[in-house]
């Protein structure tokens, strides 16, 4: 699934925002869109949606929806840890806090947000994304996006995030050289897609699948485990690689882990 994107800038932005939104449309190889005083000029209906740079934090635009970085779940997730409530994707990691975290697939940036904070200063996130929309946003997020809570703007700002696909990591990536692989790919079949109006979002996305051969070469790099994020009823976890299946009643998703410790 490809969508088209465009960038352009907000009608009250100033010229040095100007110069950072084409500045990362000729990085990002995406088309340059003057702005014009309505949207729909602007992207002379060749593109599927905007990457508006403003004064404050970039934002995705499409006719009927907007994305703009924020905290989401992941800011009521520390907030329930912090008062002593376990986090099920947490509860699968290996159990202790030095750990090596890639994040495959860093779209909103929610988990890696959780995962940061909780491995703290002794631990490391890496996070990839492929979408050079949602990298763009995902790279001024984390380093201007203000929170009250402390500890996550720390957490925020310790991701470290590049734009790569993870098939391309994978192969170039030492084997056992990090500790574990999450990925969290774009659903088939979307959660409350109307209700959540992530519309913006999904047209930005990217939509690579997994494949045996991928979760393979991801054993090969991991030291300890592999959590792949789907739908409950997703054929994915039909494969035999998988070692355990997390998946609960009343709950739209099911994580799936593979187990690599002693897998040659």
């Amino acid at each position: 699934m490809n969508h088209h994107i465009g960038v352009t800038i907000s009608l009250d932005a100033s010229e040095e925002v100007r110069q950072k939104a084409m500045m990362a449309a000729h990085i990002l190889h995406l088309p340059w869109k003057e702005r014009k005083a309505t949207l729909g000029e602007t992207c002379a209906f060749d593109c599927d949606c905007l990457l508006i740079y403003t004064k404050q934090l970039p934002e995705i635009r499409t006719k009927d929806s907007i994305y703009r970085f924020h905290l989401g779940t992941a800011e009521l997730r520390i907030k329930q840890m912090k008062r002593g409530v376990q986090d099920r994707l947490l509860a699968l990691l290996p159990p202790r806090k030095d750990i090596v975290i890639v994040d495959a697939t860093f779209g909103a940036g929610r988990d890696a947000t959780v995962f940061s904070w909780y491995v703290g200063n002794v631990g490391k996130v890496i996070s990839l994304e492929k979408s050079a929309a949602l990298w763009a946003i995902g790279k001024e997020g984390l380093a201007q996006f203000s929170d009250s809570d402390k500890d996550v703007i720390e957490a925020l700002r310790r991701i470290e995030l590049y734009h790569y696909d993870f098939v391309s990591w994978l192969l170039k990536a030492q084997s056992k050289s990090v500790d574990v692989i999450y990925f969290d790919t774009m659903f088939k079949h979307p959660v409350k897609r109307n209700a959540n109006h992530i519309e913006a979002f999904r047209k930005s996305a990217c939509y690579d699948t997994l494949q045996e051969s991928i979760l393979l070469e991801a054993c090969r790099v991991a030291r300890e485990c592999i959590i792949v994020k789907e739908r409950s009823f997703s054929p994915l976890f039909k494969n035999e690689l998988f070692t355990k299946i997390d998946s609960k009643r009343g709950q739209s998703t099911a994580y799936g882990v593979i187990t690599c410790k002693n897998r040659k």
